[in-house]
């Protein structure tokens, strides 16, 4: 199973998702929105701006309930936690020991070893560094820009140290981080996580998990705990803040950069690879404002709010001065290039693909992203290469339905007539010319009284109702029909759609006539059969009424045929 699971029926085809993905990492089939995985880095945009939320994170309660059963677990929590629950954070530490926890400590503890191997890194070279605490970082430059790779600073996240820390502490331990990232998910399968974390769960999934165990962390006695952080290593997750931890000076130095965000972290990379700028250090986070703007964060604070609870919390903890950790486990890591190889078309290809959807020349291109994609062209790429689908174009679409409804109105058998408040006939269809323009002249123009009475379709648009199987007969077309005449107030228009009922109406009145002769003759017959048993009856001496009655009631009989 992915990291990023979709629900197929929830998809409404709306292509939110892939207009707002930068990498454009999601394609498109039957309808159906999907994770193109050699692409994606687990940013979370996706899950954030669908609409029908049809996207969501690969859910790990199941695994770690598994896990608290019998297993000593120690949490590795990741410092934007303060930003993510609203409570003491020593009460959060008392629930999770509730939920089975032997051990919480704070993710900052490796954040604190990073840092001060970053240093080291940065006193030996003479190209660029680029942080590789955010494992969509990491993603993006090993999937995207793998040329890069030569840059990212060589070290394990601090999670990943954090984790080997905890099982050196504690040997026979399972590790389970928790955080705002749903990349670390992802990041807990690197061979640079092995022996390190053992699962990992966002907030979100935590919070989930609380309320299933009716923990109510809010109301809870906090326990305490030896926080042995001494430095700024927990504001980690705002932006600026590994440059803070490592004690590196921003103000006006192009030196030392600091990046958050998608679209800006591509951007700097372009630039990087274009040689346009040559820091010495990047800070670099794919989420707006840093880790507290995690997907995996649900908050209803605002990101700056979010960033002074952080802050604060640090501040606190600094004033401490206690000494920094150590890890005398390798920090180093190593990367590998993750980029797709990608099949393009020919340019004929794609003027083919074009064509497909009406597209002959750059003017008909309209470059409108309503299919998520930037272009024209750039959807035609993705469609050949079995990410998206013709029927994602809306100009095309659209066309496509109004030619079809046009189609449907030319070809209908019953005519079709639209006029405008001012009996303007605005629609005039082929069987409506011929039924009732005799003149065989053009109808659209001209007022409808031309053609026919008007009165229904005034007596329609003055009081909004629709008039359904009103019979009416224009006698000097010796046409009668059916109609159904309705208003669009919208448009300010009124729709008449006329059923040609002569044949039908010419039949039941012949049927009618042979119904009405063959009753006269039946009670011809039938009087001159009385008369006859009078006749018989009085030679008999018997009475009549019952042949009477029975002759009256098969006369009756027919008079209800007609």
């Amino acid at each position: 199973m992915g990291i990023i699971t979709l629900t197929e029926s929830d998809c409404k085809d709306c292509h939110r998702c892939i207009r707002n993905c930068s990498l454009k990492a999601i394609g498109n089939k039957g309808g159906q929105s999907e994770v193109v995985e050699d692409k994606c880095i687990y940013c979370g945009e996706c899950i954030e701006v669908c609409p029908q939320n049809a996207k969501e994170v690969s859910n790990q309660l199941t695994e770690l309930k598994k896990i608290l059963e019998g297993e000593e677990l120690i949490a590795s929590l990741a410092p934007s936690f303060v930003a993510a629950f609203d409570c003491q954070p020593n009460q959060l530490v008392a629930a999770l020991k509730e939920l089975g926890f032997s051990a919480v400590e704070e993710t900052a503890k490796g954040a604190e070893v990073i840092t001060k191997h970053y240093n080291q890194l940065l006193t030996k070279r003479n190209k660029p560094l680029i942080s590789a605490c955010c494992p969509a970082v990491v993603n993006l430059i090993e999937r995207h820009y793998p040329e890069l790779i030569p840059y990212l600073a060589p070290s394990i996240s601090p999670m990943v140290a954090h984790g080997k820390m905890i099982k050196e502490k504690y040997t026979d331990a399972k590790v389970v981080f928790i955080g705002p990232c749903i990349a670390k998910l992802d990041e807990v399968s690197w061979d640079s996580s092995k022996e390190a974390i053992d699962l990992a769960i966002t907030f979100d999934q935590l919070q989930e998990l609380l309320i299933q165990s009716q923990i109510d962390y809010k109301n809870l006695e906090p326990v305490k705990r030896n926080n042995s952080i001494s430095s700024w290593a927990t504001a980690f997750p705002v932006e600026g803040g590994v440059l803070k931890s490592a004690e590196l000076n921003t103000d006006f130095n192009s030196d030392i950069l600091s990046v958050s965000g998608l679209d800006e972290c591509i951007n700097t990379f372009q630039d990087l690879l274009a040689t346009e700028i040559s820091p010495r250090f990047i800070e670099a986070m794919v989420c707006n404002g840093g880790c507290i703007n995690g997907p995996g964060l649900s908050s209803e604070l605002g990101v700056n709010a979010r960033r002074e609870k952080i802050v604060n919390y640090t501040q606190n903890i600094v004033k401490q001065k206690k000494n920094q950790h150590r890890l005398d486990s390798n920090l180093k890591r190593s990367y590998t290039n993750k980029k797709a190889e990608i099949d393009l078309p020919t340019e004929n290809q794609i003027k083919l693909i074009l064509s497909q959807i009406g597209k002959f020349s750059p003017e008909d291109e309209l470059d409108c992203g309503g299919c998520g994609y930037n272009s024209c062209r750039e959807k035609a790429i993705a469609v050949y290469q079995g990410l998206a689908e013709n029927r994602m174009c809306i100009p095309y679409m659209k066309g496509k339905l109004e030619s079809l409804a046009d189609i449907i109105v030319e070809t209908s058998p019953n005519a079709i007539i639209v006029v405008d408040k001012d009996m303007v006939i605005q629609k005039f269809n082929p069987q409506a010319n011929k039924l009732f323009n005799r003149r065989d002249e053009l109808a659209i123009g001209n007022k409808l009284h031309r053609y026919l009475d008007p009165q229904d379709f005034i007596n329609v648009a003055d009081s909004k109702k629709c008039i359904s199987r009103k019979k009416v007969e224009y006698k000097q077309y010796d046409v009668i029909v059916e109609e159904a005449i309705f208003p669009l107030p919208e448009y300010d228009l009124i729709v008449g759609i006329l059923t040609d009922v002569t044949e039908q109406e010419k039949h039941k009145e012949k049927v009618a006539k042979m119904k009405e002769t063959t009753l006269e003759k039946a009670n011809a017959v039938i009087n001159k059969q009385m008369k006859v048993a009078q006749e018989i009856a009085g030679l008999l001496g018997e009475s009549t009424s019952e042949t009477k009655a029975i002759l009256h009631e098969v006369r009756e009989l027919m008079r209800e045929e007609r």
